[in-house]
């Protein structure tokens, strides 16, 4: 009998009753059986991508080497929150709240966010928000830089800068006619 009680703990289900972020592996506090809690159950998680999952949530278990003291957990997942419905060779992050990054089958990259979509290549930032996109090529007061906003569009490069609204067009400068810079944008 102890023999089966030993194969059998090798690997089980565990709720999650909290986790922790803080160290070097994600922890994870579960339950495996009935009045059975563990503590400090590492979290193995894939290189490249780190999640959160809130409590509630389910977990395989494994007994490394048979061993109920050395315990690590598989990702944890959260099936109530769970994105779900992706077609065949898509792949999608998300958070609880809606949040996602969806790549499609189709070769479309989709981000949804409630609040802010930053997107940094060095020093290059474009910063989305519910109201206006805000875009800069470096840092520095003097940095080519642009804004759309609901009531305004700008632009701005050094001391220059020009401004479209309702009213008409505003500038630092009395504009030039010229040939377009870049024509195929």
């Amino acid at each position: 009998m102890r023999i089966v009680h030993a194969f059998r703990g090798i690997v089980s289900r565990a709720v999650v009753r909290s986790t922790n972020d803080g160290g070097e592996t994600q922890t994870a506090s579960v339950t495996t059986h009935r009045h059975v809690d563990r503590t400090d159950v590492e979290v193995a998680q894939p290189f490249g991508f780190s999640s959160r999952a809130p409590g509630g949530g389910m977990m395989v278990v494994l007994a490394v080497g048979g061993d109920q003291s050395d315990l690590v957990g598989l990702p944890v997942a959260a099936p109530g929150s769970r994105l779900g419905k992706l077609a065949e060779c898509e792949a999608a992050m998300h958070n609880a709240k809606g949040d996602r990054a969806h790549a499609k089958a189709d070769g479309t990259f989709e981000i949804v966010s409630r609040l802010r979509v930053k997107l940094k290549v060095k020093d290059v930032t474009v910063e989305a928000t519910q109201d206006r996109i805000v875009g800069r090529l470096r840092a520095g007061a003097d940095a080519p830089r642009f804004v759309i906003a609901n009531d305004h569009a700008k632009l701005r490069f050094g001391e220059h800068w020009i401004a479209v609204t309702d009213a008409g067009i505003v500038c630092s400068v009395a504009p030039v006619v010229g040939p377009d810079p870049e024509p195929e944008i």
